[in-house]
């Protein structure tokens, strides 16, 4: 066999490889790999009311066909011009959120095109240019999975609630915010602390404890404000472990452009927002912060800092 044979023959397997990871995607059968945010924004999105991934899959079938049928340049050329549209798209994705099987599937693209030039014998003249481009266009967004994978470290409550509440136990609208909200120990919010100075590592490590004892966020919280942060001895490697999940949160909070606290960000619209024709709350009414949502309103005098 030649060493043409047996390119062709390495390119369509790798061409069909291609093709079952699409028709598997599109089967959402590889929903365990979707670990960023670009996979809700993406997975959706259609071409005349059929999914890219099954067009995806249509593509690496018809790669596979033609270096079968040895037409090489035909393949090619497709590839070529499906490797062009995929730079745009991951042009796309440097603005939006990164899409962790879509860059499987640039990467599988890739290759299949490397593999076409190799066989035709042009590898400098098309491989250099696009893998400086594609590198150029991927590596931003490999950043950013490897950012959202860090992630954000709940105090207490699941990742998943209905209200996520960042504080600081130095934010005066934070001492009044997170007794208000936890007074009836709701277990539809989360907590997450950010520390402002160096006493609200102590603290937040008071309420840590608190926590793990048993009590509720409204008693810990309180606890922590009340305690002597110079009283507090920490194990190295605890306050280590914390630095990290305190950096975590607050670059969280950096990748959404705040800067001041406390943070609130609800899943929904409440139903006390909802009630009486759906009325906008004013100076009379008041929020109900264990529905699902709060915060503050162009309507209520008191300040948001």
């Amino acid at each position: 066999m030649s060493l043409t044979k047996r390119s062709a023959y390495g390119t369509a397997f790798v061409a069909f490889v291609g093709a079952v990871f699409c028709a598997l995607n599109a089967t959402k059968n590889l929903d365990a790999i979707c670990i960023t945010t670009g996979c809700e924004i993406f997975k959706d999105i259609s071409v005349f009311g059929i999914s890219l991934w099954w067009i995806g899959t249509a593509l690496f079938l018809t790669l596979t066909l033609l270096n079968l049928v040895k037409l090489f340049r035909t393949a090619l050329l497709l590839a070529l011009t499906a490797v062009i549209i995929d730079l745009g798209f991951l042009l796309f994705m440097i603005f939006t959120a990164p899409c962790v099987p879509c860059l499987f599937f640039a990467a599988i693209l890739l290759i299949v095109f490397f593999m076409q030039c190799s066989i035709l014998k042009r590898p400098a003249m098309l491989i250099i240019p696009t893998a400086v481009i594609w590198t150029l266009l991927v590596t931003p967004s490999l950043f950013a999975t490897a950012n959202e994978q860090i992630g954000t470290w709940a105090i207490h409550g699941k990742h998943q609630s209905d209200v996520q509440v960042f504080f600081s136990p130095s934010c005066n609208a934070c001492k009044e915010l997170v007794p208000k909200l936890s007074k009836d120990n709701p277990d539809n919010i989360t907590y997450y602390p950010v520390a402002e100075t160096d006493d609200d590592i102590e603290r937040i490590f008071l309420m840590q404890k608190a926590l793990e004892d048993g009590t509720s966020v409204y008693i810990a919280f309180n606890r922590a404000l009340r305690g002597n942060p110079e009283e507090v001895s920490m194990p190295l490697m605890t306050r280590l472990e914390l630095h990290w999940n305190l950096f975590r949160n607050k670059s969280r909070l950096a990748s959404m452009g705040v800067t001041r606290l406390p943070v609130l960000i609800t899943n929904g619209v409440p139903r006390s927002l909802l009630s009486n024709e759906q009325k906008q709350p004013g100076k009379q009414d008041v929020l109900d912060f264990t529905d699902g949502f709060s915060g503050c309103t162009e309507e209520d005098p008191t300040s948001c800092d």
